[in-house]
């Protein structure tokens, strides 16, 4: 994504971030680390076009996605009951903050 000025804006909530590790689990195996139901959830927000695709164009801002200075992934706000107060935010070094979109 990042290397082709990619940002993902609206990643469903509740559903590990590319590159998070299941607790259970010693290792990421990518898209088999989600549950046949995650996996659902994330199917259905792809067809229904939930998840969106921002194609940046600005050196600057894809230098700064390139640093980590900006985020590849912005997940979906939580909902008005989680404990989440902010969506998540995923980096291209790995890192995820909860930094995003403030609850509903």
């Amino acid at each position: 994504l990042a290397r082709c000025g990619c940002i993902l804006h609206h990643y469903p909530e509740n559903i590990l971030m590319p590159g998070e590790r299941r607790p259970s689990l010693v290792k990421s195996k990518g898209i088999q680390d989600l549950t046949l139901c995650e996996r659902d959830i994330l199917t259905d927000a792809l067809r229904t076009n939930s998840i969106t695709v921002q194609h940046i164009t600005a050196d600057n801002a894809h230098r700064a996605i390139m640093a980590s200075h900006e985020p590849i992934i912005c997940g979906e706000a939580p909902e008005y009951d989680s404990q989440n107060l902010h969506g998540r935010h995923a980096f291209l070094n790995g890192r995820i903050n909860r930094k995003g979109l403030p609850r509903r």
